[in-house]
């Protein structure tokens, strides 16, 4: 037997499944290192039992033939005997009380070897590895012949959910989850829960996306389904188009929740199915944060335009929502917050363009969404950002919006910015303090409430207040320091930090934070004075390194007192 094929049997049992699923009464570890039966046993392999299953189950219905599995159990230099494989197979089938003759797991075949018939396994995962969870599946055992049915149909609307989320989120089917409402932990944040029901023969299924920790219902949808299962072909078949319509209808009313999650653009960041971890060390090195930063761009990328397709499909399902307008348009601007960096680096530049949607779709919007403070104040925030004479409008619409808000963490970090940019600054730093206060640190509106308040003491020259608001800021994420310090750093004599930060950056990347500093920040503040602080830090990083010459006339042409004092 060569070499390679032994090589590649070995590699089939040790490699670990992704996303296997089944109806087993057992539920296996992902290293089948152990299994749990329905009734809570555990049951624990050996080493070679749990490569044997592995190979085993990687194919079920296909011959594992007694060479393959002898070169996944043999270690290297031991005894290749054959009758190992007979031990280790009778071992497993007692340990899963299986039966030769009648076997419900693991089956003869004379000759050739053994073979799995029970269907791809149910995994155990650890929680921290999923972000949605397809389970469990209810009223399976009232169906009776249907019931396979129902099973298919539940494991095809799994593969279509992983194919709606793209290549981020993970996402595992267990058919018999038991997830706990108020449980904390790192497990999948939400659920797809599937409820079945059979009348006059036909199938029906009730689809729920609930939150784990509370069980709160975010969208359901119903489908009934057809016996010729045209419904399970095709990605644009009907059960496509109700998963997308659920996906939808989920993320919309995540994404509207801003009285827990905060400011709407925040709520908006956080809806999408991906649990979005910074999983960074301080002791790693400046380029392998660089290169996690960069990652993180890039799944924030795929994750922003996955929320672009799913506001343009249900502004479509619902053409006069006017809350809907409001968000495309914040997701328009977020889009330049959490990318502009990246964009300006790489010369694309659609601020003409996006300016004149956000326009369009807010001044339309406006005269609807005054009764919901949450809506009318971002609209507030966005009409400041165009920059285009509507500045007391939106200062009027805001304070309005403030005074009716009852979700004061929603409202506090946008009108302390909106004063900010006015240049009540005095009046700014109360709200965004008060903010902090309420909002529950290390969260995402934690993050959102400090930059805001970097940005106004930042443009208000108070470098200590700055200091001190930075440290939180950076307890915070790890990578903070990469993005902020070039923005928020001391110009004249830069921290190690700031050093090490603007070393990473090349002239590309210097001129993108430059750049994304005026477009998000520095040119919104309506006194000069403000508006050169803001810009101070960044302007001075490009000029220190790469000279007066790089700075780009838009900037020259904006800032020329900060020019002439950095030349």
């Amino acid at each position: 037997m060569s070499t390679g094929i032994c090589d590649q049997s070995r590699e089939i049992a040790e490699r670990p499944i992704s996303n296997a699923e089944q109806f087993s009464p057992l539920t296996f570890a992902e290293d089948f290192a152990s299994a749990q039966t329905g009734d809570g046993e555990t049951l624990r392999f050996t080493r070679s039992e749990a490569r044997a299953l592995a190979l085993l189950t990687r194919h079920p219905d296909r011959i594992a033939t007694r060479e393959m599995l002898l070169d996944a159990l043999t270690e290297v230099g031991s005894d290749r005997s054959e009758r190992n494989i007979d031990f280790v197979i009778n071992r497993l089938r007692r340990k899963l009380s299986d039966n030769a003759r009648s076997p419900r797991f693991i089956a003869t075949r004379y000759g050739e070897g053994y073979v799995w018939v029970a269907g791809p396994p149910a995994m155990l995962r650890e929680p921290v590895r999923a972000d949605l969870l397809v389970g469990p599946l209810n009223g399976l055992e009232l169906l009776g012949p249907l019931r396979p049915r129902a099973e298919s149909f539940a494991r095809r609307l799994h593969e279509v959910v992983k194919g709606e989320l793209l290549e981020g989120p993970s996402v595992i089917f267990m058919p018999d989850a038991q997830v706990r409402t108020g449980a904390s932990g790192t497990g999948p944040s939400q659920m797809i829960e599937l409820t079945f029901l059979s009348e006059a023969g036909q199938i029906n299924c009730v689809a729920a996306v609930k939150l784990c920790g509370s069980g709160r219902i975010l969208a359901m949808n119903r489908l009934t389904l057809e016996t010729d299962q045209s419904d399970l072909q095709g990605d644009t078949g009907a059960l496509p188009r109700f998963v997308r319509r659920l996906l939808n209808d989920a993320w919309h009313a995540k994404a509207s929740a801003t009285e827990a999650d905060g400011p709407l653009p925040v709520a908006m960041y956080t809806a999408g199915f991906w649990q979005w971890k910074a999983e960074a060390s301080p002791t790693e090195s400046i380029a392998k944060l660089s290169a996690k930063s960069d990652a993180n761009d890039r799944r924030y990328l795929l994750e922003w335009r996955q929320s672009e397709r799913r506001i343009v499909e249900l502004r479509e399902a619902s053409p006069d929502d006017a809350s809907l307008r409001i968000m495309h348009a914040a997701h328009l601007h977020t889009k330049y917050i959490m990318l502009g960096h990246r964009l300006f680096a790489d010369g694309v530049d659609h601020r003409r363009e996006d300016e004149d949607q956000i326009e369009a779709l807010v001044l339309d919007a406006l005269p609807y969404v005054q009764e919901r403070p949450d809506q009318a104040i971002v609209a507030a925030k966005l009409l400041h950002f165009l920059d285009r004479g509507y500045a007391e409008l939106a200062l009027e619409v805001a304070e309005e919006a403030h005074r009716a808000s009852l979700s004061l963490v929603a409202s506090l970090p946008l009108i302390a910015q909106i004063r900010a940019y006015m240049g009540r600054i005095p009046d700014a730093l109360p709200c965004i303090d008060q903010a902090l206060n309420l909002i529950e640190p290390g969260t995402k509106s934690h993050l959102y409430a400090l930059t805001i308040k970097c940005q106004i003491l930042v443009a208000s020259g108070n470098r200590d207040g700055l200091d001190e608001a930075k440290r939180q800021l950076y307890s915070v994420s790890v990578l903070a320091p990469l993005f902020f310090e070039p923005m928020f750093g001391d110009p004249y004599s830069p921290s190690l930090r700031g050093r090490l930060a603007a070393m990473a950056m090349s002239r590309r990347m210097a001129l993108g934070t430059l750049m994304h500093t005026n477009y998000v920040s520095a040119r919104l503040f309506s006194r000069e004075e403000h508006r050169n602080n803001a810009i101070l830090s960044p302007l001075a990083l490009v000029c220190r390194r790469f000279g007066t010459e790089a700075v780009p006339e838009e900037v020259v042409a904006r800032y020329p007192a900060v020019m002439a004092q950095l030349g």
